[in-house]
């Protein structure tokens, strides 16, 4: 999987030099169902990867874990 994430990564920093990173752990998470995986820690990876690469990197979305509670 980590191959598949860098692989990801390079393409977006080919399209863009600005890698948004909770789009980016959707569409990784919709090719691999690993539940066990959490979202944040994916994000990370995407984040220091998408930077590796020379890219910005956009956190616009929700990084919620699906099983966790709203803050109050």
């Amino acid at each position: 999987m980590r191959r598949d994430v860098e692989a990801t990564i390079r393409s977006k920093a080919s399209e863009s030099r600005i890698v948004d990173v909770h789009a980016t752990v959707e569409e990784i998470r919709l090719r691999h169902a690993v539940p066990e995986i959490r979202i944040a820690d994916m994000a990370v990876i995407v984040a220091r990867l998408a930077a590796q690469y020379g890219c910005a990197v956009e956190l616009g979305g929700q990084c919620a874990e699906p099983d966790s509670k709203p803050a109050a």
